[in-house]
């Protein structure tokens, strides 16, 4: 069976793996180095697609057959990764992350794992790193890619003959979800697109497209050569530099079909790369290397806190090539050749229950046995917990989005919190105000853009930003809105790219006073949400497993205030004197006239580094209560 195998396939996913991992280890290794699971996308689209093909010429096919090979594929490695994996983490990690990872396991158990990581965080931040099933997005999206195609593909043999139908149909889709993807650079989202299996169709697509092609066979060895190297160049090009208005897997993606293409020469000396016997191994257990990788890497980060060095790494891999060797040969190998359904289907079964069950005790159960005191898990309960817009409270606002908070109020929304992530944070306070006062309000999605629309921190975020602004100003029914930002120094630029450096907060009050004008011109009333200490380190995460893992006695959970006021207390005192009632002071709240506090014996009032928590949020319930007095 392995003699048959493309051998170029084989080194192809070993490429694709080994460069995941080395990503995953640090990502100053392979900054880009995650494009390699777009290899593994479009080399499922063209093997799937040829493999179902293959069966309509035999009139072979059915969907028994096809989900059952989709099963002895998958399914037996992943149910005993997931297995080991959460006994691993009942021992390892806090309560609270436990439960998040318990219920990451049930999402990946439904497929839909890449909707939930993309609700509750992303893919690139530190705490992200920390999530044991991260990985299984990726397989969420195929999973969701084996369960449609060949149903499209059924549809059409059904119906018609002609494969230029759905070659054009296939084109089609490829086109419009290569679309999405420019649509959601150009406003700045990747995370919708790096997460959700519309965006990654054209991926998929696109393997599937070139294989109803005939391979080709290129005889001369020099027209061979070439070829093979501007495939391979567009790949290695690709994985050291992006282009930014397009996809970031464009270039590996063209090189990846025109390797698929071609059959492999042996007499090229390009083809000794992929007849390199250890590549070709890696490549062939590059799935139980996929799944065993994230979780040792992920948990050895979590017990270790500080990043990882050389020697955790050496020990991550180690331990991942032992499981994924014993996982290949033990589990995927006899299941894929050897056992019978039945005993394939009763494992499968066995497990599947096994993990809901446990997953949901889990879940539901107030009082988890734990060995872990009870405060480093209510600081692990504040990881995460910053603000998110549901789905489906996401709302069209002028050319781009906004959450919409209580929208099952029939009357329109009279009061906009419009900023970057440092508004956003007091989202749950905010939700908090306007269900007390039965009123129903917006919250703008700026990401890491500043609200100023004269200066931003990018010529695109000026863009953002000044769209957003027109929407607020044509919105007449928004009466009150709420200013948020970042208020630590920072680099502006104007829509020239002309540099600015704000020192002294005087180009940051020239910005908000501009904006805050324009809103009183066109009757706005406008709030300004003042500065806060921010930690600067994750106490959340970080100390609270410092106390677990290091046995850190000796904590400090404040500053002295003479940092904030050194920093801030001109400007606190210039829009005090300026919007007086309407100048909001959450440190007010959180500090008292010798310290900043940080967190207290219930909980940490910041998620990450900077960031309020569910718990630091709603502390801030009362902040808002002067709006319309």
């Amino acid at each position: 069976m392995i003699k048959e195998r493309r051998v170029e396939i084989d080194s192809l996913r070993a490429i694709s793996i080994i460069s995941v991992i080395a990503f995953h280890l640090d990502k100053s290794f392979f900054p880009n180095g995650y494009l390699g699971v777009d290899l593994f996308f479009v080399i499922s689209g063209f093997l799937i697609t040829r493999s179902i093909l293959n069966d309509y010429k035999k009139n072979n096919f059915s969907f028994y057959k096809f989900y059952l090979r989709r099963i002895r594929r998958i399914f037996p490695v992943l149910l005993t990764v997931l297995i080991i994996v959460f006994f691993s983490g009942y021992f390892i990690l806090l309560t609270p992350d436990f439960k998040k990872f318990s219920l990451s396991l049930l999402t990946s158990l439904g497929f839909i794992s890449n909707f939930y990581f993309w609700i509750t965080g992303g893919y690139f931040s530190i705490n992200d790193e920390l999530k044991p099933l991260l990985n299984l997005w990726s397989l969420s999206v195929e999973e969701q890619f084996y369960l449609f195609f060949p149903i499209l593909l059924y549809l059409i043999f059904k119906f018609t003959k002609k494969i230029n139908y759905f070659l054009i149909l296939i084109f089609i889709i490829s086109f419009v979800s290569y679309a999405i993807n420019i649509y959601f650079i150009s406003k700045g989202h990747r995370d919708p697109i790096f997460f959700l299996f519309p965006a990654r169709v054209w991926q998929f697509g696109a393997g599937a497209f070139f294989a109803f092609l005939p391979i080709l066979n290129i005889k001369a060895i020099w027209l061979d050569t070439c070829y093979l190297l501007a495939a391979i160049s567009l790949i290695f090009f690709n994985f050291l530099f992006k282009i930014s208005f397009l996809p970031d897997a464009t270039l590996m993606t063209i090189g990846t079909i025109l390797i698929l293409l071609k059959k492999n020469n042996k007499k090229n000396f390009c083809s000794i790369i992929f007849s390199f016997k250890p590549l070709i191994f890696i490549g062939l257990i590059s799935y139980s290397l996929y799944l065993w990788h994230w979780p040792v890497i992920s948990l050895i980060k979590y017990m270790n806190i500080d990043p990882i060095n050389l020697s955790h790494m050496l020990i991550g891999v180690t331990i991942t090539l032992l499981l994924s060797v014993m996982s290949w040969r033990l589990i995927e190998q006899p299941f894929l050749y050897k056992y019978s359904n039945n005993r394939l289907l009763g494992f499968v079964c066995f497990s599947y229950l096994f993990l809901v069950l446990f997953s949901s005790a889990t879940l539901f159960s107030k009082n988890i046995p734990t060995r872990y005191d009870k405060f480093p898990n209510k600081l692990a309960e504040s990881v995460g917990s910053r603000f998110y817009c549901n789905i489906t409270e996401y709302i069209k606002f002028g050319d781009t989005y906004a959450c919409l908070i209580n929208s099952k109020i029939k009357k329109d929304p009279n009061i906009i919190l419009f900023g970057n992530s440092h508004a956003h944070m007091y989202g749950h306070a905010f939700k908090s105000y306007l269900n007390s006062s039965n009123q129903k309000g917006i919250i703008v999605a700026l990401n890491s853009c500043l609200p100023f629309i004269d200066k931003n921190i990018s010529i695109h975020c000026l863009n953002k930003a000044r769209s957003y602004f027109s929407s607020i100003i044509n919105t007449q029914k928004l009466e009150h809105v709420l200013i948020g930002l970042t208020w630590y120094a920072e680099e502006f630029v104007d829509e020239k790219g002309n540099l600015y450096k704000d020192t002294n907060f005087e180009i940051r009050k020239k910005s908000l006073n501009l904006i805050i004008n324009e809103l009183k011109k066109n009757n706005k009333k406008v709030y300004l949400i003042g500065p806060i200490e921010t930690p600067n380190e994750n106490i959340a995460s970080n100390l609270s497993r410092e106390i677990i893992f290091k046995n850190k006695q000796n904590y400090n959970l404040s500053r002295s205030s003479v940092n904030f006021n050194r920093t801030y207390s001109s400007v606190v005192d210039y829009y005090d004197k300026k919007l007086k009632k309407n100048f909001f002071k959450p440190h007010k709240i959180l500090c008292s006239m010798e310290k900043c506090f940080f967190a207290d014996k219930d909980g940490a009032f910041f998620s990450d580094t900077n960031h309020l928590s569910y718990y630091g949020s709603m502390k801030m319930k009362n902040l808002f209560n002067n709006i319309g007095e």
